[in-house]
């Protein structure tokens, strides 16, 4: 990821989108096939201890509010580093590779949800999972997302918003 140069802002958009879109959508089709299971009573749950299944609905409950804080934080944290950072590639590419930290994280969290509606089939995970995906498109990439993060301006902003490519670098 770092040692190319990035050809455009289109280019820049989709990559950071791919990796978006994985995080949702692999964890997502496991979500899907075990909530239609339990509609259709197909599925029962792996562990039926009563303390069991509050236990571990609590603990994962617990641990994606501390994932989310973390990832969060360490975002913020790091994308002040990367806006005193100067020149356009150089910003890309390292916002490039916190957002892909950052999803790959909150997809990993998403796949233990969807781990733990699996053990316990319990709505209180579905509730989580619901939220964890509304949290995410409320992050959703987009050019304007990240002109506002890295606080471009002038000519760096136009060609982020107009996705045009960028001149070679020197």
């Amino acid at each position: 990821m770092q040692d190319k140069a990035l050809k455009s802002a289109e280019a820049f958009h989709q990559q950071v989108s791919l990796w978006f879109h994985v995080a949702i959508a692999l964890p997502l089709a496991g979500f899907v096939y075990i909530f239609l299971e339990m509609k259709h009573n197909s599925l029962s749950p792996v562990i039926t201890y009563g303390w069991l299944v509050h236990v571990i609905n609590f603990g994962i409950v617990l641990i994606s509010i501390a994932i989310i804080a973390y990832v969060y934080s360490t975002y913020k944290r790091q994308l002040e580093s990367i806006r005193n950072s100067t020149g356009l590639q150089t910003k890309l590419k390292s916002y490039l590779t916190l957002s892909v930290r950052s999803y790959v994280a909150l997809g990993a969290l998403a796949a233990l949800i969807v781990g733990g509606l699996f053990l316990t089939t319990s709505a209180v995970l579905i509730v989580a999972y619901v939220s964890l995906l509304f949290l995410l498109s409320l992050h959703r990439p987009t050019p304007r997302k990240y002109v506002a993060d890295l606080g471009l301006e002038g000519a760096e902003k136009e060609s982020i918003l107009k996705k045009q490519p960028f001149p070679a670098e020197e």
